[in-house]
């Protein structure tokens, strides 16, 4: 009696598609947060638990990742950018002689963003390393973010503005009067942008059209900000040594405490999608080659 091989096939591709979603959607977030006190760049599970991914560096402050999970970390005191591997061993110093770089960011062409805070300027880099002046004459920007349709924002301290950028460096002014110094932003998933006001020690939310309210306030030197991918953020509360968690309403507690001056935070987030599409690309590859 013959094997209905199309009823097999598509009994493995179900069960493929079931054993790898929930795989994915079980896999959690990981926190990643530069410690400028003690050199270290921390990692943190969703459930607060630490380790230490990095250590013995020169007040590490921006970080970001590329498409293939190396980390980025600037360290402002000697003006490098480091590339980590996923373990956490150094592989270069991918960049020299960056000024002061604070907050950095990738584009979806895997070009990294870094602000130079005492030159004023975003220094763009190639994959390869290779620099160029993005924009220039800002007034001491910090943290950097990307939005959905690829605009690039700015918090500038001196300024105290937020400038938005096209993909050629034409800038304009999304938001300004920003009397606490604007520090690290983020993005959550409907677009809306929070900016960490330094001086203020609060977190300010703008809508896509440059609405702004307060989101959390009562913060002791605000700095770095993350969304993870249950959309609740992150912040780095510098004065306090501690990582606030928010979540979308608003509502705070202390994720983390204890820590020595955390300036920047990155978020590693799980993408089951490309996991999901190449190991079902593997299994029917895996079924066409079997004989009817």
């Amino acid at each position: 009696m013959k094997t209905n091989h199309n009823q097999l096939r598509t009994a493995l591709f179900a069960v493929t598609v079931l054993v790898l979603l929930t795989s994915a959607l079980t896999h959690a977030d990981y926190i990643y947060v530069a410690i400028h006190g003690d050199g270290t760049i921390r990692k943190f599970d969703s459930s607060g638990n630490i380790s230490t991914f990095a250590s013995g560096l020169s007040y590490p402050s921006g970080l970001a990742f590329d498409s293939i999970g190396n980390l980025y970390v600037s360290l402002c005191h000697n003006g490098t950018i480091e590339k980590f591997d996923p373990s956490g061993h150094i592989m270069s110093v991918f960049a020299s002689g960056v000024g002061t770089p604070y907050g950095l960011t990738f584009d979806s062409s895997d070009n990294l963003y870094a602000a130079n805070a005492d030159n004023g300027t975003i220094d763009k880099f190639d994959s390869n390393g290779n620099r160029s002046t993005f924009a220039s004459g800002l007034g001491c920007p910090a943290g950097l973010a990307f939005d959905s349709t690829r605009y690039l924002y700015a918090g500038c301290q001196d300024s105290k503005t937020i400038e938005k950028f096209d993909s050629s460096g034409n800038r304009s002014t999304f938001a300004s009067g920003l009397g606490g110094g604007p520090t690290g932003l983020a993005f959550d998933s409907s677009s809306n942008l929070y900016v960490a006001s330094w001086d203020a020690g609060t977190i300010e939310k703008f809508d896509s059209s440059g609405n702004r309210s307060t989101f959390a306030s009562a913060l002791w030197c605000p700095t770095g900000l993350a969304f993870d991918s249950g959309s609740n953020l992150y912040v780095a509360n510098w004065g306090a040594g501690t990582i606030e968690k928010f979540d979308s309403s608003g509502n705070g507690s202390i994720f983390a405490s204890g820590l020595d001056s955390p300036v920047f935070i990155a978020v590693q987030v799980p993408e089951p999608a490309s996991a999901m599409i190449m190991a079902l690309g593997a299994t029917i590859i895996s079924l066409r080659r079997r004989k009817c």
